[in-house]
């Protein structure tokens, strides 16, 4: 039996060199180890080179799915293991996995991902909602197998079409294990094939990094067709983080319920940045932004809004491009009052608005965020930027998130009015989380 392991990376100068360590201190060793370096801009190649594998390295970046399929064209092996590169295996690993694909009808068994660092309320969040396993018992036909560590019969692989590209970074495990599944392949989940996640967060990557997990899920389901579909994705995400927010309040998990509480307006306003560019030429990247066209849109959109006042449509002289961050600064202003009215922490609204900053953009701007929160306590009702016409503006977006938003505090509140203080103690936690890390 000759087996293939593969570490598909970007960026993993972090923890590549524990990855291969553990890869090598394998109680079965993998005949062939091949480093999939997928367009890296930091120290992965320079690390990667100092031990016995082969790299194979994209030009530029491609997508997850695209290095595994480039893995599983550069070997002849019968079997294909695959591997993060912020995975650190247990020594019985591979082996562990190989005893569960002894029969021809299975075509592939994965192992069990736990978080092995804990050190901030980021990292606690996601051992909680983003886990990469199936239980403490072993499993035939699980829902899918994890893309992080898994075993396959590369013929089965090729046979059902390799990874689906277009998938990039997420969905990809999801969707080749239900087309093995459908070709006739069992799948095995074999929790004592153990591995350890070396990933940390903040919130920036969280909140995106979970937002890409189930991108491709809404995307078939046409959540972005068309607006009537956007509006369900809206309440889908406050449902979401209802959810969320009543398991961990259930479970004694206080410190988390604020991030549970954010991803309702993280996730709709994500969700509409990317509303807004499918259709579009190239990939939809998620980066850090610039502060100037902030401060310009900002400038802008209030501007106009006083010297408009009594028209029905606001001028801009802002460019298409930037209509993203005009939505954002309207949505803003027009829930400040609002917030503030169910939110009695005078620290609340702050920090939520840069929470909001920081998640969405990777950005802070503290002089920027006290001219926002004064121009929503100077001018109270922002309500016109949901009537007027502007070019920017998107009336039925930032209506649709406003009311259901409003809709679901009140709801917060009406249920359990302890809930608010609980969130607001939750807030200040995680702020300062953000500042010890």
């Amino acid at each position: 039996m000759k087996v293939a392991l593969y570490i598909p990376c970007f960026n993993s100068a972090r923890t590549i060199q524990a990855c291969l360590e553990a890869v090598l201190h394998q109680e079965r060793l993998p005949e062939q180890i091949l480093v999939v370096d997928d367009g890296s801009t930091d120290a992965t190649i320079e690390i990667a080179k100092k031990y016995p594998v082969k790299i194979i390295g994209h030009p530029e970046n491609r997508g997850l799915a695209a290095a595994r399929n480039t893995a599983i064209r550069s070997t002849d092996a019968e079997f294909i293991a695959s591997l993060d590169s912020d995975c650190e295996p247990d020594k019985g690993w591979l082996a562990c996995l190989i005893k569960n694909i002894n029969s021809p009808a299975t075509a592939g068994a994965g192992g069990r991902v736990e978080e092995g660092n804990l050190s901030s309320l980021f990292d606690i969040w996601r051992s909680v909602h983003m886990q990469q396993h199936w239980g403490a018992k072993k499993k035939t036909n699980p829902p899918f197998l994890f893309g992080s560590n898994t075993l396959f019969r590369r013929e089965a692989l090729i046979k059902a079409g390799s990874y689906n590209e277009s998938y990039g970074n997420n969905f990809e495990d999801v969707d080749i294990s239900n087309r093995l599944r459908k070709s006739g392949y069992n799948l095995v989940y074999e929790p004592r094939a153990a591995a350890v996640h070396l990933k940390g967060d903040d919130l920036f990557s969280l909140l995106n990094n979970f937002w890409r997990w189930n991108l491709a899920f809404y995307i078939e389901k046409g959540f972005y067709v068309k607006p009537g579909n956007f509006i369900f994705k809206i309440k889908d995400n406050i449902g979401l983080a209802n959810r969320f927010l009543e398991e961990d309040l259930k479970a004694g998990r206080k410190k988390l319920i604020y991030l549970d509480f954010l991803i309702a307006l993280h996730h709709s306003l994500r969700d509409f940045d990317y509303f807004n560019f499918c259709g579009k030429q190239g990939q939809f990247n998620i980066d850090a932004y610039a502060k100037a066209p902030f401060w310009l849109s900002l400038l802008d959109l209030t501007f106009f809004y006083h010297l408009d006042h009594s028209k029905k449509s606001l001028d801009s002289f802002m460019p298409r491009e930037n209509n993203f961050k005009q939505n954002f600064l309207a949505l803003n202003l027009v829930l400040s009052a609002f917030i503030q009215t169910r939110f009695r922490n005078i620290r609340f609204k702050k920090t939520l608005h840069k929470h909001l900053f920081l998640s969405l953009y990777g950005i802070y701007d503290d002089q920027l965020l006290s001219r926002l929160l004064h121009l929503s306590e100077s001018h109270a009702d922002w309500s016109g930027l949901f009537k007027k016409t502007q070019a920017n503006l998107n009336k039925g977006f930032l209506k649709a998130l406003s009311l259901n938003f409003r809709g679901w505090a009140d709801n917060l509140t009406g249920s359990f009015p302890g809930k608010i203080k609980l969130i607001e103690d939750s807030a200040q936690q995680t702020e300062e989380a953000m500042e010890v890390s």
